[in-house]
Parts: structure tokens; C-alpha cells; sequence
């Protein structure tokens, strides 16, 4: 066995240390849900450390229910590998909406068994156990929205120059008045409250919305105990289920770029917003990232779709006033000053595994091995890979 073979172990020993049977191993290789590390001289498959790490995410997912084309998908979609407790995160919050949606069927089968006329048996009692079993469908794209926005979330995080934090800007430009109702469409995991849980005052009557069951759920348990203080709704943007004149402010943070017909979703803003109230939605300009995007095109493949990769072009710094305009008044746009400089090559393939675009699945073992060693170079020669920045939000007035 040559040197760097030393910190690997055999397929035989992996298999002994993580309780699996050789014929698991062999299989995962075949169908390319977990290749070996590396393989010996003589063509052996090897296995290190970190395998044992994506093991434990294959059985994980499989323990949860999700079948083996499932948890390829998942994890193909999934942050790289360098730092696994961001997955083991998400497998968490995973098995407790698992968890939870397994105590409902457990309920509804319950509520089919205490029938109380045995002899005149209700049938909808096992059609609401087929709706409860369906009710999960969605699990595996909550799965993979929050890993996405975690990885998107981490890199600036990290590593931006302007250590303020764009959350507590953004906060501090909302300006919020005393005792207004506000509207948050598409909260995510409810950062922005997150970051600033110190300062919300108590007067404010605030509903947080997503149009993913997972992000809400994720909201508030970041939230944790200030959660009680905030109501949480699924909502598509494009038809709020709220009357006229319901709301205050409506936020809407770095998402309308995600909407589908982002007029009708602004003339439904419009709509439940009180006359003299204000929409804050914040977006990127074109230079924003734009040196991932470089990356991106140097490595780009024939399945990599970059343009739409893209979507913050539907609604950027540059044209939002052009599209605010049909319906609000005093528009303003302002900017966050900031930038990034990466000193870690994980997080930014973490952040291009998360866009659309086919990003991940273009990237065989061979061009992740030439895209690490890019980055690996290009931070060791410079320093760090300067990243721009651009980013800002439109204050727009309801005429009163």
C-alpha cells in the first residue's frame, strides 16, 4: 500500500467499523449514491473518514423513509462535504417534521379505530388517513430549500467585510412605528427577527409567511421562545389571504425575484397594504456575486444552465422602480455598502451547489476535483477571492 494510502481503510474494514455489510458498500458504489474516496494501486476501493460522515446522512435519510433515488437527489443538491454539521442541522429539523408528521397518521388511524359505531364503519375516517399520509410530499424540497438557503446565508456570514451584518441594517432602515401590523412575505427561516431579536419592540403585531411549510418551521425554532410573539402563515404572494388594508408595512426580503408574475403579486401587496403604508423589498444589483458567476462560466458544462441560474434578474436594484411604480408612490432605493473576501474554498461551492441551473448535477468527481483545486489556488496566491457585493432595498408609499 503506497503512503497516502495510510489514512484510508479497506472496504472490508470500513464496512466492520460502520456495521454495513460489504454487498451495501459495493451497491452504493454502483448506483453513485457513496463512491470510495480513492482506491489502491492494485484498483481497490478506499474509504476515509468523511465517508463515514456521508454514510451516516445515506442511512439517516433511509431511516427517515426517504427511498435510495430520494436520498441521491438529496444529497447530490446537498452542501459539499467539508462541513457536515450544517447537514447534520438539517437532518434534525428533517426527522422532527418527520417525527411529527408521524404522530398525526398515528392520530388519524387512532381516531379510525375509536369509531364509536363498530357496526357502521365511516369511511372517511381512512380517507383522512390517505390525506394525512399525503400531507409530506414536500419534505424532500423543504430538505433541500433549507439547505440551499444555509449555504447562501453562510457565505455572507462569514466572511462579508462590513461586519454590521445586513440583517441589522435592513432592520434599522425599516423604521418601524409604534403598534403597526406588518406582513412578511417569504420569511425563510426568519433571519432578519433572528438577528435582531434584542430590539423588536413588543407593540408590534407581526405575521410571518412562507409559501414552504419547512421554512415556517424552521422560523420558529429559530425563534425559539419569541416565536410566541409572532403568527406564522403559509402564503403565496401572488394571492394574500388577508382583506383590504390589513397591514401596515409589508416586507418582502430578497424574494420577489422568486415570484412567478411579480406584477400580481405587487398589486396584491398593494392591496391589503393601509393607504400611506409601506412595502420594503430588498434585492441585488447586477454586479451582485458576479465573480461566482465567473466561476461558474469556467466551469461551465453542457447541463449547467447559468442564465437561469440567474433569477435575481426578474427584479434587481437596477429595474424594481420601473416595476414598483404601477402601484405605490415615493419610491426610494437605497444601498448596503459591503463585500466579501472567501478565504474557505467549501462555501462557495456550497453557495453554486445551491442555485438553479443543474449546478451540482453538471459536476462530475473529476471537475470537483479541478474546481477545488482552482479555488484552493487562487485563495493560497491572493489571499482570498474577492467577491462583490451589491446589495439594497426599495421603499415604496401606498398613496394615501
Amino acid at each position: 500500500m503506497k503512503n497516502n494510502e495510510s489514512h484510508f481503510f479497506t472496504i472490508g474494514e470500513f464496512a466492520e467499523k460502520a456495521g454495513v455489510t460489504l454487498r451495501t458498500l459495493r451497491y452504493y458504489d454502483k448506483i453513485s449514491l457513496m463512491k470510495p474516496s480513492s482506491y489502491s494501486a492494485a484498483g481497490h476501493r478506499l474509504y476515509s473518514n468523511q465517508d463515514f460522515a456521508r454514510l451516516q446522512q445515506i442511512l439517516t435519510l433511509k431511516f427517515i423513509g426517504f427511498s435510495l433515488d430520494e436520498i441521491k437527489k438529496i444529497t447530490e443538491n446537498d452542501v459539499t462535504d467539508e462541513n457536515f454539521v450544517k447537514s447534520l442541522e438539517i437532518q434534525k429539523k428533517i426527522m422532527k417534521q418527520r417525527a411529527a408528521h408521524t404522530f398525526l397518521v398515528i392520530k388519524a388511524i387512532d381516531e379510525a379505530i375509536d369509531m364509536e359505531n363498530k357496526q357502521n364503519v365511516s369511511w372517511d375516517k381512512f380517507t383522512n388517513i390517505i390525506n394525512v399520509i399525503n400531507s409530506d410530499k414536500r419534505l424532500i424540497e423543504q430538505y433541500e430549500n433549507a439547505s440551499n438557503l444555509r449555504a447562501r446565508i453562510n457565505i455572507h456570514e462569514m466572511f462579508s467585510v462590513n461586519k454590521y451584518g445586513w440583517m441589522r441594517w435592513y432592520f434599522d432602515e425599516l423604521n418601524l412605528p409604534k403598534q403597526c401590523t406588518i406582513l412578511e412575505l417569504g420569511c425563510g427561516d426568519a433571519n432578519l427577527w433572528d438577528k435582531n431579536k434584542d430590539r423588536i419592540p413588543n407593540d408590534l403585531d407581526i405575521t410571518l409567511s412562507d409559501f414552504s411549510r419547512g421554512m415556517l418551521s424552521d422560523a420558529k425554532a429559530n425563534l425559539g421562545k419569541k416565536s410566541e410573539n409572532f403568527k406564522f402563515q403559509i402564503i403565496d404572494a401572488e394571492n394574500i389571504p388577508y382583506d383590504d388594508c390589513s397591514f401596515d408595512v409589508v416586507i418582502a426580503n430578497h424574494m420577489l425575484y422568486h415570484v412567478n408574475n411579480i406584477q400580481k403579486a405587487l398589486s396584491e401587496i398593494c392591496r391589503v397594504l393601509k393607504p400611506g403604508g409601506y412595502l420594503y423589498c430588498s434585492t441585488v444589483g447586477q454586479s451582485h456575486m458576479m465573480e461566482i458567476r465567473d466561476i461558474m462560466s469556467k466551469f461551465k458544462s453542457e447541463t449547467m444552465d447559468i442564465k437561469s441560474s440567474d433569477i435575481t434578474s426578474r427584479f434587481r436594484l437596477e429595474n424594481g422602480a420601473e416595476k414598483l411604480k404601477k402601484w405605490f408612490n415615493n419610491i426610494g432605493m437605497k444601498r448596503y455598502e459591503d463585500n466579501l473576501i472567501v478565504t474557505e474554498k467549501a462555501p462557495i461551492i456550497d453557495y453554486m451547489f445551491s442555485m438553479p441551473g443543474n449546478v451540482r448535477e453538471s459536476f462530475n468527481n473529476e471537475r470537483l476535483q479541478e474546481l477545488n483545486k482552482y479555488l484552493k489556488d487562487k485563495i493560497t496566491t491572493e489571499g482570498g477571492i474577492y467577491i462583490t457585493k451589491d446589495t439594497g432595498f426599495f421603499k415604496a408609499q401606498k398613496s394615501l
